[in-house]
C-alpha cells in the first residue's frame, strides 16, 4: 500500500475522492494547481466542503436521534502546543524555532508566513518573535482570534529528548578513522574503551581493505572512508600519523568526516596526526575534543552531545 493506493484502477472506488497527497509511491495522476488542501488563500476555485449538502449523521429513530458533537476542548488549538514548547530545554526550543524558520522560508507568499507567525503568538510570544526575526518580518503579525482560551498546562519533562538522554554509550556507535602509519596501540586502546562502555566500534580507512600500521601490521577496515561518513557514528576518533594526516588533508571525505563530526556536536578523540587534520579542516577546539591519551575523558564526552558547541557552528533562531 501507499498514500496513493486508491488511484490504481482495481483499487479505485466508484465515487472518486481527493486527498492532500501530491507525490509518493504509485502516484497515477498529474495534479494541477499549487494547492492540495483547504481552506487556502491561494485558490478560491479549489474544492470546498458544502455546509448544506455535505455529510450528515443518520437519524436512528429506534435509539433516539444520533448526533456528532465534539467536546469543547476540540476548539483549543494551542494549549497542547504551548505545553510541548515550554517543556523543552533551551537547546530544543532553539531547534524548534530554527526548524520553523527553515520551513517557512520555503513559503513564497509573505502573508502565509505572517499567518503562521500569528498562530505562534498564541503558543509562545518568544517563539513567535524568534521566528519573525528569522524570517525578517518588518513587524509582528497580529494573532488570530482563538476559538478557546489558551491554558497554562504544567510543563512535562517527558516531552523532552535532550533532557531524557541516557548517560551511556551502550548500543551506540563509535567510528575510528585510521590510515597508513597509524599507531596500532592507540587504536586498540580507544576501541577497547569504547567496547567496554557498550559501544559498537567500526574502523574506517581510505581503502576498504584496511591500513598498514606503524608497526607494519595490517589492520582490516569495516568500511571505506567515502562510504562510511561520521554521520553514521555517535562519536569518532581520528588516529593518524603525520604523513597520514597530510595525505587525508587532500581528501574531501576526510575533511567532511571531521567537520561533520564537529558540526554535529560529537565527541572527537585525536592523537597528534588527528589534531593536525582538524587544524587543516579548520575545526575548532572545545571540551569535546579529547586527546586519545585520556580515553576516560573521551568515553565520558562520547555519551552525550556537546551542546555548548552549537553556538560556534550555526546561527539558531
Amino acid at each position: 500500500g501507499s498514500p496513493n493506493f486508491h488511484q490504481i484502477p482495481i483499487n479505485a472506488p466508484k465515487c472518486p475522492f481527493g486527498n492532500h497527497q501530491r507525490d509518493g509511491h504509485m502516484q497515477m495522476e498529474q495534479p494541477k494547481g499549487r494547492v492540495a488542501y483547504e481552506p487556502n488563500s491561494l485558490s478560491e476555485s479549489s474544492p470546498r466542503e458544502s455546509p448544506a449538502k455535505g455529510f450528515k449523521s443518520a437519524r436512528i429513530t429506534e435509539t433516539g436521534e444520533k448526533s456528532r458533537i465534539r467536546a469543547e476542548s476540540f476548539a483549543d488549538h494551542y494549549s497542547q502546543a504551548r505545553q510541548f514548547y515550554t517543556s523543552q530545554t533551551a537547546h530544543e526550543q532553539a531547534h524548534l524555532a530554527s526548524a520553523l524558520v527553515f520551513e517557512l522560508s520555503k513559503v513564497e507568499h509573505v502573508h502565509v508566513r505572517e499567518a503562521i507567525v500569528g498562530h505562534l503568538r498564541h503558543i509562545d510570544e518568544d517563539l513567535a518573535g524568534r521566528v519573525a526575526k528569522g524570517l525578517a518580518l518588518e513587524k509582528m503579525p497580529d494573532a488570530p482570534v482563538a476559538a478557546a482560551s489558551v491554558q497554562e498546562l504544567e510543563p512535562s519533562p517527558a516531552l523532552q529528548i535532550i533532557g531524557k538522554m541516557k548517560d551511556t554509550l551502550e548500543g551506540r556507535a563509535v567510528g575510528i578513522l585510521i590510515a597508513d602509519g597509524s599507531d596500532g596501540s592507540v587504536i586498540r586502546n580507544i576501541k577497547k574503551a569504547a567496547m567496554d562502555a557498550g559501544a559498537v566500534v567500526k574502523i574506517v580507512a581510505p581503502k576498504v581493505g584496511g591500513a598498514k600500521l606503524a608497526d607494519g601490521s595490517m589492520m582490516p577496515a569495516d568500511g571505506q572512508l567515502a562510504g562510511m561518513p561520521s554521520v553514521l557514528f555517535d562519536a569518532v576518533a581520528v588516529i593518524l600519523s603525520d604523513k597520514g594526516a597530510k595525505t587525508l588533508s587532500m581528501e574531501s571525505a576526510a575533511i567532511d568526516f571531521v567537520r561533520d563530526a564537529f558540526g554535529h556536536l560529537k565527541a572527537i578523540a585525536v592523537d597528534k596526526g588527528g589534531k593536525e587534520l582538524l587544524k587543516i579542516a579548520n575545526v575548532g577546539h572545545d571540551a569535546g575534543i579529547v586527546d586519545t591519551k585520556d580515553k576516560d575523558a573521551f568515553i565520558a564526552a562520547a555519551k552525550t552531545r556537546q551542546w555548548d558547541r552549537e553556538k560556534l557552528v550555526r546561527i539558531l533562531a
